[in-house]
């Protein structure tokens, strides 16, 4: 029982033990706010690769595709591993819109779209027939359910004035700020309130807008009852994704016969859009329903270049699936006009015969797609199908078939953001090994400052045991309260990393990490991984007892004698 009483004594009558408490708890705490956030945009990356292509991808080596894909879905559906899959055209064009002179190089993807977003998050990345509307069943939440149209009415366009009520306040702000001059008192301050002004009425602007699209969204719903979100969101989003442009892009032609007949869906970060600081997309009217010119190199079997084709599209979506390199460079059109423009239809030959349609890949959704050994098996049933359908079709096998998983396809980008992740973990957990010199540090002291209270222990029947077990419980009380201090400070950080980087580190002092213009996400990631994080608290733990441990064995070494004349 003494053990405890001289621990407990020794923690709180003794200054010098914050010092190792304090070392415990920034440690503890730095590596639960690097290792979450690192391992939330690490987590991102892999969900974002994963979502664009399926589980199992079937790929040609060769740039003009490949054959019998159909015969490949119709064996692919009877495996019980399957679930879904879709075939992909990928062929190099340009992508030009004539009425504001944007011309770019493009990567031309040709889709089904029904089939495609079921295979992949094709369907949910577009914006005016997904994102669009669960923001609108998100913002009209508040009105409570069950509700009606009329209710749902009068409640966005509440919403829609209380937005232009603040957009207006925020306007006549920004119009009142004046410029200042080079020379005036702290300059700098005053030009980061400027630009917080500036950036409140972007926030404005952009809420109103997203009300008033609500309330666009609202006005087309049926006049029945929505018993709760659920159903308001099954009326407001599409079933099926589609590239056919809706009625109201007709308004922007004066002949029905100049509107193309194909529309397509452009990557986010293509160049048309302005990404605010805050991550929001500033989508100009005139860019949806626009027409454009999409041409595509097509590539023979015999890997020559044939003569560009050309076709006119309209703009109906945008898609953002939060790669950078895939929304920057990718233009959607539907697959059977991509299968044309690539040259990839089925072809009738001057011999008489002909030559199958052909598409890129092929994109695989597997069943019980969360347990990677369920997608590894169905990577080997998918492999063993093309194999045998390689052998009854030799046009297969000079294509140069390869079957891989997800992870496979993209392992050389995801294992780099990993290995970073890994590192910077490490070289944190070199530094934090200062708690374990500190607390021997503090420890050494102690024991040479209370030698004469171990003599007085010793001499009154104290055990060497005991004596250590007294400075091993006192170490580990240390590193615990430190480690639970880190602990809680730790995941409130992280939690609240997005407010505290905003309205903190930005608005009061004008620094700005995670700048929503560059980065891909537009939040920073804020979840906690219960796994890492009790390994940080059981290795803090370990430090304070690794450190008390040669202290308490000197301490229990000590001759009685020696220490009771020690002064």
């Amino acid at each position: 029982m003494y053990k405890f009483f001289l621990c407990f004594r020794y923690l709180t009558r003794k200054g010098i033990v914050l010092f190792p408490v304090l070392a415990v708890w920034l440690c503890v705490m730095m590596l639960i706010i690097v290792n979450s956030i690192m391992t939330g945009f690490v987590n991102r990356v892999r969900d974002a690769g994963r979502s664009l292509m399926g589980d199992v991808v079937i790929q040609s080596d060769s740039m003009a595709g490949f054959p019998y894909y159909r015969q490949i879905q119709q064996q692919l559906a009877l495996l019980p591993q399957v679930k879904a899959s879709t075939p992909v055209i990928s062929a190099y064009g340009l992508f030009n819109l004539p009425e504001n002179q944007v011309n770019t190089g493009v990567e031309v993807m040709g889709v089904e779209a029904a089939s495609e977003s079921r295979v992949s998050s094709f369907g949910s990345s577009l914006f005016w027939q997904y994102q669009a509307p669960m923001q609108a069943v998100q913002d009209l939440r508040g009105v409570g359910f069950p509700t009606t149209r009329a209710n749902l009415l009068a409640y966005a366009r509440q919403r829609l004035l209380a937005a232009a009520k603040v957009e207006n306040a925020r306007q006549q702000a920004f119009a009142h700020l004046k410029p200042i001059p080079p020379t005036a008192w702290l300059a700098s301050i005053r030009r980061h309130w400027q630009v917080i002004t500036h950036e409140d009425y972007q926030q404005a602007v952009y809420r109103e807008n997203r009300a008033d699209r609500d309330l666009r969204m609202v006005q087309k719903l049926p006049n029945t009852t929505f018993a709760n979100a659920a159903a308001l969101r099954a009326a407001l989003v599409p079933k099926v994704p589609t590239f056919k442009p809706p009625p109201q892009a007709a308004e922007r032609y004066m002949i029905a016969a100049d509107e193309p007949k194909n529309g397509c869906v452009i990557g986010v970060d293509l160049g048309l859009y302005r990404r605010d600081r805050f991550g929001h997309y500033h989508r100009p009217p005139w860019v949806r329903f626009s027409p454009v010119i999409i041409t595509v190199v097509p590539v023979t079997i015999k890997a020559t270049l044939a003569q560009p084709q050309s076709r006119r599209f309209v703009i109906v979506d945008d898609s953002r699936t939060r790669v950078y390199a895939v929304d920057s460079k990718t233009v959607y059109i539907p697959f059977h006009a991509a299968q044309k423009m690539a040259f990839m239809q089925r072809q009738d030959l001057l011999n008489g015969g002909t030559r199958p349609p052909r598409c890129s890949e092929i994109q695989v959704l597997v069943r019980h797609d969360s347990s990677e050994r369920s997608i590894l098996a169905a990577r080997q049933a998918i492999a063993r199908v093309v194999h045998h359908l390689e052998l009854l079709h030799p046009q297969m096998e000079i294509a140069g078939l390869r079957v891989r998983t997800w992870d496979q396809v993209q392992a050389q980008y995801i294992r780099a953001v990993d290995n970073e992740r890994n590192m910077i973990t490490f070289l944190l957990g070199l530094m934090s090994l200062v708690v374990v010199i500190v607390i021997f540090l503090i420890f050494y002291m102690l024991v040479r400052d209370k030698t004469r209270d171990i003599g007085i222990i010793k001499a009154i029947g104290g055990s060497e045991e005991g004596l250590g077990v007294i400075f091993i419980l006192y170490g580990m009380l240390i590193s615990s309260a430190g480690a639970l201090l880190g602990l809680l400070t730790g995941v409130w950080f992280v939690r609240n990393d997005n407010w505290i980087h905003d309205h903190i580190l930005w608005r009061i002092f004008g620094i700005s990490i995670w700048n929503r213009k560059i980065y891909v996400f537009s939040r920073i990631p804020d979840q906690i991984d219960p796994h890492a994080v009790s390994w940080i608290v059981i290795f803090a733990v370990l430090a304070g007892l690794l450190g008390a441990l040669i202290p308490a064995i000197l301490a229990a070494r000590q001759d009685p004698v020696e220490a009771l004349r020690y002064e």
